[in-house]
């Protein structure tokens, strides 16, 4: 199978957008911006990790990679916890039956690393795992899909586990997203070629 040429990629390729948030000197203010986008709040002092790995146990087990993972750190005098982001932009519409299972997945793996032996659950940072997709993965058409955990015989219950899950659908149409994650999501299937042609 042959390679795609970078003129045929967008954002939502797994590897431009590594290497955008990679890059030496703007890929830390660049991905930042792009989770205050997302979050729509300010984000602090972040270091990023493209293609962090997650090996499993033996090789019996099954691993993980992540494609963008962000390590936010806080000043200490603030009382905001330390918050971790993975960032999936994904193409793979044949595997959306499984998506949520593969969410899951991925936060145990972060959860299981983040705590030594003795430490505190209270210890456990903030995750958000951000699919940017190019699919419909629930199929009623909306550009923001925000999951979290609650009890169903209580759903005004306060339940935060500090786990949250931001599924983006570049295309949808339904809800009111901000105009700059509107944007931000069409940026994303945007590709070089394609704004040369629409210029002639």
């Amino acid at each position: 199978m042959a390679s795609k040429q970078l003129k045929d990629m967008n954002l939502i390729d797994d590897f431009l957008f590594e290497k955008v948030v990679t890059y030496p000197e703007i890929g830390e203010k660049v991905c930042s911006r792009i989770l205050e986008i997302i979050l729509g709040r300010k984000i602090g002092k972040i270091s990023v990790v493209a293609q962090k790995v997650y090996s499993g146990r033996d090789g019996e087990t099954h691993g993980a990679r992540l494609d963008v993972y962000v390590d936010e750190t806080h000043n200490e005098a603030e009382a905001v916890p330390n918050e971790i982001f993975d960032i999936e932009p994904d193409k793979n519409e044949d595997k959306k039956a499984s998506l949520p299972r593969r969410v899951r997945f991925y936060r145990a793996k972060m959860d299981e690393r983040m705590l030594k032996s003795g430490d505190e659950y209270s210890k456990l940072k903030r995750v958000y795992i951000i699919m940017i997709l190019s699919y419909d993965p629930f199929g009623l058409g909306r550009m923001v899909y925000t999951v979290k955990n609650r009890c169903i015989e209580e759903p005004d219950m306060p339940y935060d586990d500090g786990a949250e899950n931001i599924f983006l659908y570049c295309d949808g149409t339904v809800g009111s997203p901000p105009g700059e994650l509107t944007d931000l999501l069409h940026l994303f299937r945007v590709r070089k070629a394609d704004e040369m042609e629409n210029k002639k």
